[in-house]
């Protein structure tokens, strides 16, 4: 369909009111987020050292720059609200838009509801029991309170409240905080360098669990993770009153600065050491033994370096990540949801325009939707969160893919190569995110892999309601995408069972091992601190055998379901041409 007739209904056009500079505060703002001040301790260092993770993360913004580019491409041939859905749908079809669309939205609201939970987290750490009252019961070993609840609530409602004037109102929120944000972790930076130790001298460079060569992989795989949303002014693009034209320039700039806050923050962890610690190798790997700003080095070495101003600074920054983060993922989810009830995919009620001109209906089932979400815990956001990147990737995927089948109808040599590296890279990560245990750092949990098929599952149920009130004829046109959804449910069920079974296996020799050295100490035999430790070695062997075993047994299975689902869909095009000519001959 034609933009052109997209925008025919009265009212359903989004006004021009954001600059360059909001565009920017969009994309920089939806990428860095509240966890860039944790996962400095919690993953980063522990994975690649300080210059591992900067050259990591260089690695990593490289890579999402070949892919922002597929995105500019896309912007300029399809300037509305939708963004991938709208490449999707305009050149594959309805539903490939609604597959993409339908794992965008987990990824954005998934992650509002990421920041907006982490307030009580940041409280709990630095302020200790303020919030836990009104403990009600405790979600996969995490308590949740009724105080702590609320807070989440109200941040989430609180941010949805904000982005129903939309407007000028909106992007100087999104703005100031995006600046209030790279200006507190540039001030935190420049404090680590001129106050603190030599950051540029730090030992060890490099973790010492892994090669330098492969601890700056396992930062640079993380990218879709450190830099997803950045791609979110897509679905803004309706609403620039500049030239999309500058589209790439802004989004290089938005993946420059992210990859820097990233860098500065996890320098800023290791500027300053507590007392007793001889390097950042000791002092990370104690985290888990220590409380307050000891436990969240980005913080300790903040309060060290600037003290209790810096605190105050660096609550303000967090403040902005937030922020950003609730406002800029709430408004490309809406943007999305909007442009499918536009083009009547879903109910057009939620397309029409409020008394500020925006779709006010939207943000309120957002914010209906979140109401169960701070009571379910952490733990079990955590899970949710874990599938963001798979969903990131798939739009990743789809852009790229899409951006290089156009370049090659207009023989534009520079996307099609940007869109080939960017298809082949996005597939490597979905990749290497499913396939549990088959690199490092790579898996995720059990209950990850159910939320993932039981979202795809519902997908299919939502897509059977929408089909079935498709008047439009939109739907129901390419088995190829139904398809795919059905391969990604069969593969992620068969990875969730190995997976759950790894942890079961894990779990059940832990406890043998354990009953066994119980046994021996009961009979007079103590194992000297040597022989314990090879007990565990042993152990830990079998379980990498066991492992690589499950994984190859899935790999089996995964290729007679391939070759099973390939055969069907083959039989299904030959009888679809069968009766298309049947039909021909009947009406000659």
């Amino acid at each position: 369909m034609a933009v052109e007739e997209k925008f025919s209904k009265k009212n359903a056009r989004l006004g021009k009111y954001l600059s360059p500079l909001n565009i920017w505060a969009l994309s920089f703002g939806c990428a860095v987020g509240w966890g860039a001040f944790v996962m400095p301790g919690t993953t980063f260092l522990p994975i690649a050292g300080p210059i591992g993770t900067v050259i990591g993360m260089l690695v990593g913004a490289l890579v999402m720059l070949i892919i922002a580019y597929n995105y500019h491409y896309m912007i300029n041939r399809y300037p509305d609200a939708g963004g991938t859905y709208s490449y999707a749908k305009n050149t594959l079809g309805y539903d490939h838009g609604f597959l993409s669309a339908w794992f965008l939205i987990l990824v954005y609201i998934a992650i509002t509801w990421a920041n907006a939970t982490a307030i009580p987290l940041v409280f709990r750490n630095l302020m200790g029991d303020v919030l836990k009252f009104g403990y009600l019961y405790q979600m996969a070993g995490y308590d949740v309170y009724l105080g702590e609840a609320l807070v989440s609530l109200g941040t989430l409602w609180l941010g949805g409240l904000m982005c129903v004037p939309g407007g000028k109102i909106v992007r100087y929120i999104q703005t100031i905080a995006a600046l209030v944000l790279i200006g507190g972790v540039v001030i935190g930076f420049y404090a680590a360098v001129s106050k603190g130790g030599n950051i540029f001298d730090i030992t060890p460079q490099f973790s010492p669990n892994d090669t330098p060569l492969g601890a700056i992989f396992g930062i640079a795989v993380l990218s879709p993770w450190a830099f997803v949303g950045f791609e979110s002014i897509s679905h803004s693009a309706e609403e620039f009153n500049f030239s999309h034209k500058k589209t790439f320039a802004i989004l290089f700039v938005a993946v420059v600065t992210a990859a820097a806050a990233y860098i500065f923050l996890a320098l800023m962890a290791v500027s300053v050491l507590p007392e007793g610690y001889s390097n950042w190798v000791e002092y990370i790997g104690d985290l888990k033994n220590l409380h307050g700003y000891a436990g969240l080095p980005t913080f300790y070495a903040v309060h060290s370096l600037l003290g209790e101003t810096g605190m105050a600074m660096l609550f303000l920054t967090l403040l902005g990540a937030v922020l950003t983060g609730l406002v800029g993922n709430s408004l490309a989810a809406s943007r999305l949801i909007f442009s499918m009830s536009r083009d009547d995919v879903i109910s057009t009620s939620l397309s029409k325009l409020g008394q500020f001109k925006t779709p006010t209906k939207v943000f309120l089932l957002l914010m209906i939707c979140s109401l169960p979400i701070p009571f379910l815990g952490r733990t079990a956001i955590g899970w949710i969160v874990d599938v963001n990147t798979i969903g990131a990737t798939i739009a990743y995927a789809y852009a790229s893919g899409i951006a290089f089948l156009l370049a090659r109808r207009e023989g534009n040599k520079i996307v099609q190569a940007t869109g080939l590296v960017g298809t082949l890279i996005s597939s490597f990560f979905f990749l290497y995110f499913m396939i549990p245990n088959f690199w490092a750092v790579s898996a995720m949990s059990s209950e990850s892999y159910l939320i993932l098929m039981g979202w795809s599952i519902l997908g299919f149920i939502v897509f059977r309601y929408v089909f079935q009130k498709d008047s439009r004829d939109h739907l129901g046109k390419s088995t190829i995408a139904w398809m795919a959804l059905l391969f990604l449910i069969f593969f992620t069920s068969t990875m969730w069972l190995r997976q759950a079974t790894h942890d079961v296996t894990k779990m059940t020799l832990g406890n043998l091992n354990a009953y066994y050295l119980e046994e021996l100490k009961e009979h007079g035999a103590v194992l000297s601190e040597r022989e314990i430790n090879d007990s565990e070695y042993y152990l830990q062997n079998q379980m990498e055998h066991v492992s690589f075993m499950l994984t190859s047994y899935n790999a089996m299975q995964m290729c007679l379901i391939i070759a099973a689902l390939f055969i069907m869909f083959s039989i299904y095009n030959m009888m679809t041409k069968r009766e298309k000519i049947l039909e021909i001959k009947r009406i000659e």
